[in-house]
């Protein structure tokens, strides 16, 4: 069984729905969200300086390179998707199953990460 429409869905109709057999649901709706979540929080932090490319609330004279760099607010809602599907996963009740065991830490295997933003 499908459930279609999951997204938006109460915990406790979604676990209802996994006692009547259901094995996918959809949650597309709900990863957009968290995706767009991510991008909205990001101006809405770094919204100051995001206003010119030199200037901002640290000095009129610090560049802004960094918070305007388009991967910066895509970073920030790829991260805000991973927490989301983090959530669905064990909304679902399909974490550290099939034998697997909890997944390791992610490693950059391009080095560290240079002139991010701070954490």
């Amino acid at each position: 069984f499908v459930f279609h429409g999951g997204s938006g869905s109460d915990l406790k109709d979604i676990r209802q729905s996994l006692e009547y057999g259901v094995i996918k649901m959809n949650i597309d709706t709900d990863t957009q969200w968290s995706y767009w979540s991510g991008i909205r929080d990001f101006e809405s932090k770094y919204r100051d300086y995001l206003q010119t490319q030199i200037g901002n609330p640290e000095g009129e004279a610090k560049p802004n390179k960094k918070y305007y760099d388009p991967r910066a607010c895509l970073r920030a809602a790829e991260e805000s998707t991973v927490k989301r599907l983090q959530q669905c996963f064990e909304d679902l009740k399909c974490t550290n199953i099939c034998g697997m065991g909890a997944p390791g830490t992610p490693e950059n295997v391009l080095g560290p990460r240079r002139g991010g933003l701070p954490a």
